[in-house]
């Protein structure tokens, strides 16, 4: 997997195409118990080219990075505290974002 530096100034590797950040927060933000399940942090915008947010769930303690592919599909990136991506995810449509993503963060099957 890839590494990425300090400043994550090579994420540019990771971006497909523009799209607004806004309007992706806001989806992810649908069923805010799921949302703030993750322990969220921090949320970075990365000028209509990604988002990041800094998580603390049962899964994953540190980044996510999400962007937009060219086939109209989200990809997402679990990076890791050494800025090295644990786990790519790629073609995940609209409706299955939080959900794929909780899956990775923080679902349990106990609290169902």
């Amino acid at each position: 997997m890839a590494n990425l530096n300090k400043r994550f100034e090579n994420i540019e590797e990771l971006v497909q195409r523009e799209f607004d950040v806004d309007e992706t927060l806001k989806l992810l933000q649908l069923n805010q118990n799921v949302f703030w399940s993750w322990g969220v942090e921090k949320v970075l915008r990365v000028k209509n080219k990604g988002l990041f947010l800094l998580v603390n769930g049962h899964h994953h303690k540190g980044w996510v990075f999400i962007v937009l592919a060219w086939n109209d599909t989200y990809s997402y990136y679990l990076i890791e505290d050494v800025k090295s991506i644990k786990k790519e995810v790629t073609d995940v449509y609209f409706d299955e974002l939080q959900n794929r993503l909780d899956k990775d963060i923080e679902y349990i099957e106990d609290y169902k």
